[in-house]
């Protein structure tokens, strides 16, 4: 069955074997490729918009239709294509490269946007809950944490939801929540702003879920989390918040005594992010993935707890305090060094390794068996060539846990750039076992040390595994995959097959010479020396790695060069 786009088609179901409406004579297949198959919510004539399931050479998707082209609706569905087509995480919905675009019906003057979309797999939380009723503690904190971490995507590429409810979250088979229905999304940026002053912002209502400010036009990150705390508040209690009674004008909702299976912290911080003053919410997402544990979220209320005034006066009270008091003095410790090796992490990432060295040995004073911690040391050892420091520390973070595979494939490639070849393999082969998204690199860089062996059916056959494997977000790494691919045909004499992947190489990644060098190579070696000398110009000028054979590589693009004049 085939749907046709037409909203003012009167006979919109046909048969699959027909090309065009049999009512209205618009064209069925849409764009010339998608067929509508069915409408994924009713047919409604009062609606702005409609959703249907569409069949894209065998592939199912879904696709949104704007039927309403006043210019406030047009610019809202096109700012969620481009908003779609920027943000990148499998808990945001990927849009089809050009899957945005105009399409008129026949005899109609109504120009329609389509956008086009993954579909995702699953129900909707909204319909879940219905079926399932009211979820658990540590169900709640695992959507929290994953729901957090989507919009810590959205809110650093400065845009805004402003329409998080249960209807919009999306269930996958694989336990993947995906947030959906960017419609209502804005860009935080200096537009936006002078209409927030100006009081011209769209308002967006969804009664129970939309935040104070944000009805009157002044939405801000924090409305986010006032919307996810009212979603997860429906989550716990099973009912939605618009039954709850409130305590005051603030609209505070009595409801904690309908979730008696979620702890009194956790309960307390879905409260905190339904704050009506969005100053008394969390200020960012950094802020609350650090409390979505339970002992950080129970470590939390005995702080506010021992500093309430009720706490503070009785005997009885005052035992409690010094019992809380050697609770929080040891329970604070992994907190505090987390709080340290956060801000390692941040200083490592901009270059300020010797900040990052001091905040890495505070971490360690307060949890001396984080294994991560000493990993970022021998990364930081590493970077300053300090190989004797590197291996000792790559090997404390292993002796606390020798399953960690990124501490394997960091020593491995210690040993590699020392040229001690077997030593790095035996750690590259431990990182691949692993289920690490490490171990794509690991494949990679053992296939390396294959062709400088030259087992280059071993090589060929790691690369292999490793695309097999790799994601479609994982850019850098394919390149690099195909480009060992490329270099293991080369040595084999497969031309053909060796310029394949590098060409595939340098579309992944147009930045790093070693691809080009080794496309100089094989189309030389293939007769093409005039053909070779682009190859061997952008080998030279990009970007490398100072491994052996690259430093090789370089050299032959200067003599070739040299022999033609070209040398600059």
């Amino acid at each position: 069955m085939n749907y046709c786009i037409n909203p003012e088609c009167q006979q919109r179901q046909n048969s699959d074997s027909v090309e065009f409406c049999q009512f209205c004579g618009t064209q069925l297949l849409i764009d010339r490729r998608y067929r509508l198959l069915k409408p994924l919510r009713p047919l409604n004539p009062l609606s702005s918009t409609e959703v249907f399931e569409v069949d894209d050479s065998g592939t199912p998707k879904v696709m949104k239709v704007l039927k309403d082209n006043r210019e406030q609706l047009v610019e809202m569905f096109a700012r969620e294509a481009l908003t779609l087509e920027f943000l990148n995480h499998p808990g945001i919905p990927k849009v089809d490269l050009n899957g945005y675009f105009p399409f008129t019906p026949n005899k109609s003057t109504q120009e329609l946007y389509c956008l086009v979309m993954e579909k995702i797999d699953g129900q909707n939380l909204e319909q879940w809950l219905a079926e399932n009723g009211k979820i658990s503690q540590s169900l709640a904190l695992n959507w929290l944490r994953q729901l957090i971490e989507i919009l810590d995507v959205v809110h650093q590429n400065k845009f805004l939801h402003r329409d998080i409810k249960p209807s919009n979250i999306m269930l996958k088979p694989d336990g993947q929540l995906v947030l959906i229905d960017f419609g209502t999304v804005r860009a935080i940026d200096n537009n936006y702003l002078a209409d927030v002053e100006m009081n011209s912002v769209t308002t967006i209502f969804s009664e129970g879920y939309t935040p104070p400010e944000q009805i009157n036009g002044q939405t801000i990150r924090q409305s986010d989390f006032y919307a996810l705390g009212r979603t997860f508040l429906h989550f716990v209690t099973g009912k939605p918040p618009y039954e709850f009674h409130k305590i005051s004008q603030l609209g505070k909702l009595v409801w904690q005594e309908e979730a008696p299976q979620i702890s009194k912290p956790l309960a307390d911080f879905i409260d905190d992010l339904m704050a009506f003053n969005p100053a008394d919410r969390p200020q960012n997402t950094t802020v609350i993935l650090r409390y979505l544990t339970a002992k950080n979220l129970l470590l939390k209320y005995a702080i506010l707890l021992t500093n309430s005034r009720k706490f503070k006066w009785g005997l009885t009270v005052g035992i409690a305090i010094g019992i809380s008091g050697i609770f929080l003095y040891r329970s604070a410790y992994p907190w505090i060094s987390q709080n340290y090796y956060e801000r390692g992490v941040e200083a490592q990432k901009v270059g300020q390794l010797d900040k990052a060295w001091e905040f890495y040995e505070l971490a360690l004073k307060y949890n001396p068996k984080d294994a991560r911690i000493y990993n970022n040391m021998g990364l930081l050892c590493q970077t300053k060539k300090d190989f004797r420091c590197a291996q000792i520390k790559y090997e404390q973070a292993l002796n606390l846990n020798p399953n960690n595979p990124v501490a394997r494939y960091n020593l491995g490639g210690l040993y590699d750039d020392a040229s001690d070849f077997q030593s790095a393999e035996s750690q590259y082969k431990l990182a691949i076992e692993s289920n690490s998204p490490v171990a794509v690199n690991a494949l990679s860089d053992l296939a390396r040390l294959k062709i400088l062996d030259r087992d280059t059916t071993t090589a060929i056959e790691l690369t292999t595994r490793g695309l097999q494997k790799v994601t479609n977000e994982q850019i850098k790494i394919k390149s690099t995959l195909s480009k060992n691919r490329g270099w293991a045909h080369l040595v084999q004499a497969d031309y053909a097959e060796a310029k394949s992947d590098l060409q595939n190489a340098i579309n992944f990644n147009p930045k790093r010479a070693d691809s080009y060098c080794l496309l100089a190579q094989v189309i030389e070696a293939q007769g093409d020396k005039k053909g070779a000398l682009t190859e061997w110009e952008n080998c030279l000028e990009k970007d490398s790695r100072d491994s052996v054979e690259v430093k090789v590589w370089k050299t032959m693009a200067s003599q070739r060069l040299k022999e033609t004049g070209q040398n600059k």
